[in-house]
């Protein structure tokens, strides 16, 4: 009979490792703008399967999703633009950035496992800035 104790600590790592789903923002005072990073990031079974994502839904329950790949540009620049629109704000020179990890490695430990293609990582971070609209005019005079 399996260690049931051993398994509720398995279940409860994975789903702290599964996916972390984040909108961060920082005041520009000078502008009165911000700057908006939003990223997300999951684990897949053989780079194309997904196994666990952070949930980029903005009416979401948890902060993490099963067998849903939301790691997705589309659908961070929906929560980008979403919050852009809700501020009144227009947006400025949006960057963004993909990492993927086709061996086993968790992340902020730089040690992959040799298991290739078995459980990969994928990330997405989009990044910005948001002005307000008469701050746009100024510049382009």
């Amino acid at each position: 009979m399996p260690n049931i104790p051993r398994l509720v600590a398995l279940a409860a790592a994975s789903l702290a490792l599964a996916g972390c789903f984040s909108l961060q923002h920082a005041p520009i005072r000078k502008i009165g703008g911000e700057h908006i990073l939003v990223s997300n990031y999951g684990w897949y079974l053989f780079h194309f399967i997904p196994l666990a994502c952070g949930n980029a839904n903005e009416d979401r329950v948890a902060p993490w999703v099963l067998f849903r790949d939301d790691v997705l540009m589309d659908k961070l620049q929906t929560r980008f633009m979403d919050y852009a629109h809700a501020r009144g704000l227009e947006t400025e020179d949006l960057v963004y950035k993909a990492k993927e990890s086709v061996m086993f490695e968790i992340p902020g430990i730089n040690l992959p496992l040799p298991v290739p293609y078995f459980l990969t990582y994928r990330e997405i971070q989009l990044s910005g800035v948001l002005v307000p609209p008469e701050a746009m005019v100024e510049v382009s005079k």
